[in-house]
């Protein structure tokens, strides 16, 4: 009996800018990684830029994520990404529920 296949999770890496100029680029990976079965992993350690578009992507990747019942975890976030997240008040729709 031939093993299993691992499942192939995705992981969403966020680059140094995430914003309105980035956001078609940002929305194909988003995409790309949402064709992968889950669950996810988001890393958004290295974003030194971003405003409402980028957080917006981010948001509905999340709530994507949500409907479909696919967990995903943060593997790190910028302290610019979290003052986005928190300006915005979208903290609470990034956080997979335990």
């Amino acid at each position: 009996m031939a093993p299993a296949a691992a499942a192939r999770t995705g992981r969403v890496v966020l680059g140094t800018s995430c914003t309105i100029q980035e956001a078609a680029a940002v929305r194909a990976h988003l995409l790309a990684q949402a064709a992968l079965p889950g669950p996810y992993e988001i890393d958004g350690g290295s974003v030194e830029l971003v405003d409402t578009a980028g957080v917006q992507l981010i948001v509905a990747f999340a709530l994507d994520c949500l409907e479909k019942g696919v967990a995903y975890k943060w593997s790190g976030r910028s302290a610019t990404l979290d003052a986005a997240i928190e300006l915005l008040g979208v903290s609470p729709l990034l956080e997979y529920p335990a």
